[in-house]
């Protein structure tokens, strides 16, 4: 019998897998599902091998129960020295897999991919949505995947290929073609009895009644002349053919089923190096020959059928040798220490507090937030005290579970703490009470508590910690000052200073201080890329940054600083993504690019885990605000009722946007009236606040709904205020006052130079308006086309100026075309050429054209159409 069987009954499925991967269309790939032994795995193999091969290239990664338990599991082979640092290495494994020689493409195939760890997973969706690669993925029917995998066919980016069993005839086609000749129908019909179609079933089925001669060739028929399996499943099957092994054969396997992968030298010195290469000879493991030759098993159904055999004592005591082994071997990193940690936990070894919350840091370390929970509990459960504590509580507020995290991290004040532990949970607390539980007035208590029971020396960082709870606030003059005084303390540790300096991001950011923000900026990004402690608030501290530019105007360095901080985290999976999807749509929002705000934030925030706090807050008005800019009310209005559906107390210093998210969804329902209330109130909130920036902001909504009274309070915060915002805002706000089409059409050029589109187009649409209540219909012409021509850079913005702005054109299609020409540089004889008239025509559309539009130069009537 051959070893190799052909792929017999599933052409249709290789057509579309091909299609999938190699077509024009959408798909970023397939994934295939079916119940074991269907064939999943050796199609997912025919597929990839045979798409173009030179053109493509194919990689192979396989999950296993065993390998789970691991961050980057299935990708070890590409994973490399993760002491280099979590994101390098996520990167890495990303580039290893999409690395080809120029002008080849990449197919991924991922086998049982429903038994992915999280950081694994997370890999897949990354070469799905990054588009750089095509997936070829296998899951089990009926086993939970993980969501990131499910995700990718459910929202469309990979077709699903459901797998089933060969019918009977093929069945039939199968055996002919494998045996090489033609079987009796007697037996044909028993074997498909048995397997049903399962090909796996079916072989070793097949591989083990002819090595028992009771499948034999008479006059060249095939008969099977035994009797009925008890049991047809897999379990039975491998377990029969695997018993007449020897038992170190065995042992090879089982060692593999609780902790593949295991390099070939650590394998052979467990078991014995003959067992080994038996085994690897019989097809049952397979070799890589990658460092170490990682040794796996050759289907992960066998490590299931040899797990589910096993008594749970032979089980621990496995566990108990491959860990006692990995202990011994010199340190290869977090990876050997998180698979030893787990291998233990999971044995008759005695528990190891101190492994266990090492082991918990280094999962933290690869934002693996599960398994560094799992480990630290273990490690509190055996006696691990303050860091295994306080790591178990960064890993639940990770997993955004920010009661559960405040809570364990109420316990640590219960322990036995030095003074500098005590003001370091305090502070830690702050991430949770704020940022996702909404609680200032509680983390306020913990400060003054904290203050009072320790020495004046570690009162910097809780000073710092009253610093942002003031910014949080929206009370930013009391935030500069807390901030400035902690920072210039000798004795400020690191989970103090991070928070001093943002609260100088948003305070400065709120008052307007905008040029005060760079060294601030600087100085906390090399804190976070310095301090294990704090790094995890990176993204946080890139949106207080970033914030605070857009408010004073730098559109441009704000989508920039988004983009890179972004581009850096791109590899990360947890609460990192949705945190990045959050600051890209606000980037893009600020830069009018409304497409693109609703891509980032309209289908991914349903496939996270459920947020509170900060994050979806914003996340809620940024959509709200792109649907309103769209013209979209509907959605506008559904995500604003998800936004008061929110659970928690409102975030303090967001009050003025919350009030101009109001005003757009208020505007796109066509109750503009009720729009200006909406904003000039947020603008007296922000004023009593100090919140200067805030205030423009919400002011000039009001101008560019138009409210024609905001003029003075703009120019008096022009004055005040650093950045190019505020001086763009009180120019348009005046030139509407005196009915200046000039100086609106200059205040448009300000906002388009410093990346504020939306705002360009509303000064645009208003000069369009004023010119023509002048009669001055040519002007009026050319602003309108410069309103739209920026609409529709921006994705189709629908604002309630530029509704205004347009009105039907006095030019006929035929005129337009001309213009349109005429602005491209072409001769009257050239588009006459172009257009197949004469050059009298042409000259007669220009003639009326011109008397329509009160405009007679060619650059001015070209004007008229482009906006240019």
């Amino acid at each position: 019998m051959a070893s190799v069987w052909p792929l017999v009954g599933r052409a249709e499925e290789l057509r579309l897998i091909n299609a999938a991967v190699t077509g024009a269309d959408d798909y970023g790939g397939v994934v295939i599902a079916g119940p074991p032994g269907v064939g999943k795995s050796r199609l997912a193999h025919e597929a990839i091998t045979h798409i173009n091969p030179g053109r493509w290239v194919s990689r192979w990664a396989r999950a296993t129960t065993s390998v789970r338990a691991l961050p980057l599991g299935a990708f070890a082979e590409w994973a490399g020295d993760l002491a280099e640092g979590p994101l390098l290495v996520v990167r890495g494994v990303i580039d290893h897999l999409v690395t080809t020689p120029e002008g080849a493409k990449v197919v991924v195939g991922v086998d049982d991919a429903h038994l992915l760890d999280d950081l694994s997973s997370f890999v897949v969706h990354q070469l799905v949505h990054r588009k750089l690669a095509k997936i070829v993925v296998t899951i089990r029917t009926g086993e939970p995947t993980p969501d990131a995998v499910t995700a990718l066919w459910k929202d469309g980016h990979l077709q699903r290929v459901e797998l089933q069993p060969l019918s009977e005839s093929e069945t039939v086609d199968l055996l002919t073609t494998v045996l090489g000749g033609r079987i009796e129908h007697a037996s044909t019909q028993k074997l498909w009895t048995y397997t049903r179609g399962n090909v796996l079933y079916l072989r070793h089925l097949l591989e083990q009644e002819l090595a028992s001669n009771r499948l034999t060739e008479h006059q060249g028929i095939w008969e099977w002349t035994g009797q009925p399996v008890v049991s047809p499943g897999l379990a039975d099957l491998i377990d029969t053919q695997i018993g007449a092994l020897p038992d170190m054969v065995g042992a090879v396997l089982d060692l593999l089923a609780v902790g593949e992968p295991l390099p070939e030298q650590m394998l052979a010195d467990l078991t014995d190096p003959d067992s080994v290469e038996t085994a690897h000879a019989a097809g049952l493991i397979t070799v890589a020959d990658s460092d170490q030759h990682p040794v796996r098993l050759a289907h992960p159904l066998y490590g299931e059928a040899r797990r589910a055999k096993a008594t749970p004592l032979r089980l621990r005591r496995l566990r108990s040798r491959l860990a006692t082994t990995l202990a011994s071997r010199p340190d290869a990193g977090p990876r050997d220490l998180v698979r030893r940690a787990v291998l233990t936990l999971e044995s008759d070894l005695r528990n190891d507090p101190a492994l266990f919350t090492a082991a918990a840091t280094a999962s933290l370390s690869l934002f693996d937030a599960g398994l560094a929970e799992k480990l630290a509990a273990a490690a509190i459960t055996s006696g691990a005290g303050y860091d295994a504590q306080l790591t178990h509580s960064t890993a639940l507020a990770l997993a955004s579970r920010g009661r559960e995290a405040d809570d364990v991290a109420a316990q640590i004040l219960t322990m036995d703490l030095t003074h500098e532990q005590i003001a370091e949970v305090a502070c830690h607390r702050l991430g949770h009470l704020l940022w996702i539980l909404g609680r200032p007035e509680l983390a306020d208590s913990i400060l003054l508590d904290a203050r009072k029971s320790t020495p004046s020396p570690v009162h910097a960082s809780l000073t710092a910690g009253h610093a942002i709870i003031r910014a949080y606030e929206g009370r930013p003059i009391e935030a500069t000052e807390a901030a400035r005084s902690a920072l210039q303390s000798a004795h400020l540790a690191d989970t103090g200073a991070v928070w001093a300096l943002g609260a100088l991001l948003l305070a400065l950011g709120d008052l307007g201080k905008a040029d005060q923000i760079p060294p601030i900026a600087n100085r906390a990004y090399d804190l976070l890329d310095h301090s294990a402690r704090v790094s995890a608030l990176r993204l946080i501290f890139s949106e207080f940054h970033t914030g605070a530019l857009r408010l004073a105007g730098n559109v441009h360095e704000a989508d920039t600083t988004t983009a890179r901080v972004c581009r850096e985290a791109a590899d990360i999976p947890g609460w990192v993504q949705p945190m990045s999807c959050m600051l890209m749509g606000r980037a893009a929002l600020a830069a009018g690019r409304l497409t693109e705000t609703r891509n980032w934030l309209e289908p991914r925030f349903g496939s996270f885990p459920r947020l509170t706090g900060y994050i979806p807050r914003v996340w809620c008005c940024a959509l709200a605000q792109a649907q309103a800019v769209s013209g979209d009310h509907a959605a506008a209005a559904e995500t604003l009722r998800t936004l008061d559906a929110l659970h928690g107390s409102a975030v303090p210093f967001l009050e003025p946007e919350h009030l101009i998210t109001r005003a757009w969804v208020a505007a796109a329902s066509g109750a503009v009236t009720r729009a200006i209330e909406l904003a000039n109130q947020g603008a007296k909130q922000a004023g009593a606040h100090h919140q200067y920036t805030q205030e423009v902001v919400c002011l000039h909504t009001a101008t560019r709904f138009g409210d024609s009274t905001t003029a003075d309070r703009l120019q008096e915060l022009a004055g005040q205020v650093d950045g190019p915002r505020a001086p763009a805002a009180a120019q348009h706000a005046t030139a509407l006052a005196a009915g200046d089409a000039v100086g609106l059409l200059d205040a448009s050029h300000q906002f388009e130079d410093m990346g504020d589109l939306l705002a360009a187009i509303d000064a645009a649409a208003h000069a369009a308006t004023t010119h023509r209540h002048h009669g001055r219909n040519g002007s009026a012409l050319t602003a309108a086309a410069r309103a739209q021509r920026l609409a529709d850079t921006c994705g189709g913005a629908d604002t309630p100026a530029l509704r205004e702005a347009r009105q039907p054109s006095p030019l006929t299609a035929r005129q337009r075309e001309v213009i349109t020409l005429v602005a491209q540089g072409l001769s009257n004889k050239q588009i006459a050429e172009k257009l197949t008239l004469s050059v009298r025509t042409v000259e007669g559309h220009l003639h009326r054209a011109s008397v329509k539009t009160g405009v007679s130069g060619r650059n001015d009537l070209g004007a008229t159409v482009t906006g240019r």
